[in-house]
């Protein structure tokens, strides 16, 4: 029984070090490429090792892989990254407008837009998981990750409240940012998403039989 509370133990810790060590090297390479380029390879780099944990790889050199994952992704991440980018600065500066211009007209789009900032962020839950666990095209990418969210509601809201929790935990103790500010957001988002794409994958070979 002791033996087995310490080995829970280990494997704990040994979570909590990787998943800070994790965190590190996505600050050190989104410094690397000056984080306007740096950024979104790093975090495709976390989320493939992350990957590679949950589904039983958990003995391989995260550095190493981290690095090559990092420069093989550096392009078409920041192509993704662009993108997503892009997006969500229009989509904010919609609803900045709508906001602050006390017209019927403009304030009359207030909520479609707020949906849409919605749809957008729950798309981003799933978009880099795919891109890491997926062989896919930019644009199939976005597709797909936006048709996920709908396939899986119940696992989508949990997955989006789970976020915010975590968010709300950071504004409470910000010293906990620099170890896991990101980390742990991709840990959880690469762990419900591949549950999700799981569940699809069960239920699409269901339908063929």
């Amino acid at each position: 029984m002791e033996s087995f509370a310490l080995e829970r133990i280990y494997r704990f810790t040994d979570i909590i070090i990787r998943t800070a060590y994790i965190n590190i090297l996505v600050i050190i390479f989104s410094l690397l490429g000056l984080i306007l380029f740096g950024f979104f390879p790093a975090i495709i780099a976390a989320f493939s090792i992350f990957r590679k944990w949950l589904t039983g790889y958990s003995d391989i050199a995260i550095t190493k892989n981290f690095w090559r994952i990092y420069k093989r992704e550096f392009i078409r991440g920041n192509l993704v990254g662009f993108i997503v980018v892009l997006i969500g600065g229009l989509l904010y500066i919609n609803m900045s407008i709508a906001e602050v211009i006390q017209h019927d007209a403009i304030r009359l789009t207030y909520y479609p837009l707020l949906a849409v900032n919605i749809l957008f962020l729950g798309m981003l839950i799933y978009l880099l998981p795919m891109y890491v666990h997926f062989d896919m095209k930019v644009i199939e990418l976005f597709k797909n990750a936006f048709l996920c969210m709908f396939a899986m509601p119940l696992l989508t809201i949990i997955l989006v409240v789970t976020v915010v929790l975590l968010y709300l935990l950071f504004t409470v103790i910000p010293g906990l940012l620099p170890f896991f500010g990101f980390s742990l957001f991709i840990l959880v988002m690469m762990k419900g998403a591949l549950i999700s794409f799981e569940r699809m994958l069960h239920f699409s070979e269901m339908a063929r039989e």
